[in-house]
């Protein structure tokens, strides 16, 4: 062994031996519960450290304090800790070992346990860092003639001058041989050496030994067929899929993106893409065989789903899969849905319906659009790696019926959807896509009224018909979480921009709109058990020219943005954030106003009666949107300590948030209220009350005395209407709009402004 393996052998080995004592806390299995006559750490203090952070150091160490909630709030439920004297001593060696590595030798650490009381504890380490070994030089070689050369020095993290920090150096050193090994050099490795004096001074060195180019050879195949069925996916299909081709440059990336791959097919039960051996590769150094090893899974599966929800009552799924068309890895997906099962016709019945609305705080009667069933059918094809890029194309055929609760209905008889996805890094999906479709779009006619001034049967019809809107769409999301249902730290980040504003799209003139939306989501781990949430979430609905100052004249309900309900600001019912219409019921007085001079024909005005006791009786309030969103979310996680740890969570929370079109006055409102929070095999089951202090906000109203009219009652407004021949009231002054000058009656009991809120699934 040469003399500088045998320092690089010395260093690892006694580097293996600090990084066992140093390992942090959360590793080890140690034991710091309490028994009876244990003392609680109340607190931990580091006294003396400035280069290395307290967080930093409490990672290192086993003794820990109780909860946050237990010190500061003296929750009687939140998690207790006890001092472990066993571990105290191990604890000073951890820290040593861990100022060792980060370059501080002569560290010296020392522990005080203070007496809070009879049953508590302070635990206080006594640091005293001393001077740090600073690195004098850092020498680098045989980075010459390589491509990335430049790239990998530039992300050295090591530096000259600062202190002589191993974990930098073993990073420095794992990067040079990534990059390499991804730059075609299979090979590749480093020889190492570093030495320090007593003045405390070091100098390191990193000889870098690329070796050859390699590229990949012809792959060895094994591969595992279900029972006796005989293998389903060839072998040339499983070639393509891979992507790596005999003679393309070897890279690890490149194995990493094959195994990805196959992944995504779902075709297998095991996935294996690696390197033979070096005994079982060919002779000399250039040529890398991989060895890819799999196990098939059944090619061929149904899938069904069968819940009830708040707003759908009864809803089912049934997904038929075929995972290799034709036998070409194509995937087939057969698509049937339904909700509103039991309120919507067909399926529904007088006692069905009482079943869907029991208990349902946002009745579905209220709902106009909920006397149906809702349903989607379609048939999706998707093809791995078109063309051997890395874009996964689909293709998918639908017909649909959908709706937003309370505020509009989309009916798509037939429609279109072309994508392609490809993903720019681990968990990090990018998808452009194109959808058509022949449908129209229904809203309730106090929406169609007070947002585009539609208040007449045939403006109505106009606006309501069947049309194609065709949507070019692009979406990003950036996913590090440590688990998609319950996530407990990490973040994601999600971006998605939409527009129709281009004839060549296939959008009727009337539907042009551009779309953007963004939203980010943090999770950090308070301690064991508890778990800090925060979500950002914005929008804006542009018209043509893609200025704020220029909306579009008519967006699709479905593309305009809503606010409220169980997740987004829980302070509200669903979508019930921002500007709404009120529909009156009853105690609506009808004047009679005498004929203009040369007609005949009298006119007729509608207002609220006025004695204090005949208000009118409200119906519904209609949400209608904006074209700009903002949504905060803030959420405490704690885990119940008593009875079911790992299935209850409680929680609390603070909404805000605020709906609006750009030029109107607004403002943000926020709602705090409490959540219980229950992990099941479907997703998290989630019930929340929030705590809305807010007046509802003024708006129009309406009153409809038969089945096509609506009436514009808001007290003062200046609309008088007229019967045509058929008996239907027209409005006589087409332009007179309906002021949004109702205010609906206050909330003045404490039960009136708590909104109570029900979900499934993850709440953001």
């Amino acid at each position: 062994m040469t003399s500088r393996g045998a320092v690089r052998a010395a260093t690892i080995a006694l580097f293996a031996v600090a990084a066992s004592v140093a390992a942090p806390a959360s590793v080890r299995a140690q034991d710091i519960a309490c028994d009876r006559g244990d003392q609680e750490v109340r607190a931990l203090d580091f006294r003396g450290n400035r280069a290395i952070s307290d967080d930093a150091l409490a990672l290192r160490v086993t003794t820990t304090p109780s909860s946050w909630g237990r010190r500061n709030l003296h929750l009687w439920f939140a998690e207790k800790r006890c001092l472990d004297h066993n571990q105290l001593p191990l604890d000073v060696l951890r820290l040593k070992a861990y100022y060792r590595e980060r370059g501080y030798y002569s560290a010296e650490v020392d522990t005080l346990v203070q007496p809070l009381d009879k049953d508590a504890v302070r635990v206080i380490f006594n640091i005293v860092e001393g001077e740090p070994t600073r690195l004098a030089s850092y020498t680098i070689t045989g980075l010459e003639g390589i491509r990335d050369s430049a790239e990998i020095m530039r992300r050295m993290q090591l530096r000259v001058g600062a202190p002589f920090d191993f974990t930098l150096f073993r990073a420095d050193i794992d990067t040079i041989v990534h990059r390499l090994r991804d730059a075609g050099y299979y090979k590749a490795e480093t020889l190492t050496g570093y030495d320090r004096d007593t003045s405390r001074v070091a100098h390191a060195s990193i000889d870098v030994i690329p070796g050859k180019p390699a590229r990949f050879g012809d792959p060895v195949y094994q591969i595992t067929p279900v029972d006796e069925r005989g293998q389903q996916l060839k072998t040339e299909v499983v070639r393509r899929v891979i992507g790596i081709r005999p003679g393309d440059q070897y890279s690890d990336r490149a194995i990493l993106d094959a195994q990805r791959n196959l992944f995504q097919l779902g075709t297998y039960r095991h996935i294996e893409v690696a390197p033979l051996p070096d005994t079982l590769q060919p002779s000399g150094d250039t040529i890398v065989v991989l060895a890819v090893r799999l196990s098939e899974d059944y090619m061929r599966q149904l899938d069904s789903e069968f819940g009830w929800a708040t707003l759908d009552c009864v809803r089912m799924r049934l997904q038929y899969t075929d995972k290799n068309l034709l036998g070409s890895a194509r995937r087939l997906e057969l698509t049937g849905q339904a909700s509103k099962i039991g309120y919507g016709y067909p399926l529904s019945s007088k006692d069905t319906r009482r079943y869907c609305t029991l208990g349902n705080s946002t009745d579905l009667k209220y709902d106009q659009f909920s006397d149906t069933m809702h349903y989607f059918l379609g048939a999706t094809v998707r093809q791995p790696r078109l063309l051997g890029t890395r874009w996964v194309p689909t293709v998918s055929l639908y017909s649909e019926r959908r709706g937003e609760f309370r505020a509009y209905l989309r009916s798509t008889p037939v429609g279109a959807d072309f994508s392609a996805t490809r993903d720019l890094g681990d968990r990090m999906p990018l998808r452009f896509g194109y959808t058509l479709e022949y449908g129209k779009t229904t809203a309730p006619d106090a929406a169609f009224c007070a947002l585009f001034n539609r208040c007449d049967p045939d403006s109505r019809s106009l606006i309501s018909r069947l049309a194609t809107l065709g949507v070019a769409s692009a979406a990003l999301a950036r996913i590090r979480t440590d688990n998609l249902i319950s996530p407990s730290r990490g973040y994601t980040m999600r971006g998605e921009v939409r527009t129709s504003a281009a004839r060549f799209l296939g959008t009727s003139d009337s539907l042009f709109f551009n779309k953007g939306t963004a939203d980010v989501a943090w999770y950090a781990r308070i301690d064991a058990r508890n778990v800090f949430a925060f979500r950002l979430r914005g929008g804006a609905v542009l018209g043509r020219r893609l200025s704020l100052t220029d909306s579009a004249a008519f967006v699709p309900p479905q593309e305009r943005l809503y606010a409220g309900g169980p997740t987004s600001v829980r302070g509200f019912q669903q979508n019930e954030l921002g500007s709404v219409v009120y529909i009156a019921r009853t105690n609506i007085d009808t004047i009679v106003v005498p004929p203009a001079p040369g007609s005949t024909d009298p006119t007729f005005h509608f207002e609220p009666k006025t004695h204090p006791d005949s208000a009118p009786s409200l119906d519904r309030a209609v949400p209608l949107g904006g074209n700009s969103l903002f949504v905060a979310n803030v959420e405490y996680r704690i885990r119940d300590p008593f009875f079911f740890p790992d299935l209850l969570q409680y929680m609390l929370f603070m909404d805000g948030g605020d709906v609006w079109t750009r030029g109107r006055v607004h403002s943000v409102k926020w709602t705090p209220g409490i959540g219980v929070r229950a992990l099941t095999p479907v997703g998290p089951v989630q019930i929340n009350v929030g705590y809305n202090r807010y007046e509802r906000e003024a708006g129009a109203l309406y009153y409809n005395p038969d089945v096509t009219t609506l009436l514009c009652v808001t007290p003062g407004n200046p609309i008088n209407y007229r019967r045509d021949q058929s008996g239907l009231y027209e409005q006589v002054d087409k332009g007179a709009q309906c002021p949004s000058t109702f205010s609906p009656p206050r909330r003045t009991r404490l039960l009136q402004k708590l909104t109570f809120t029900f979900s499934i699934g993850s709440d953001f």
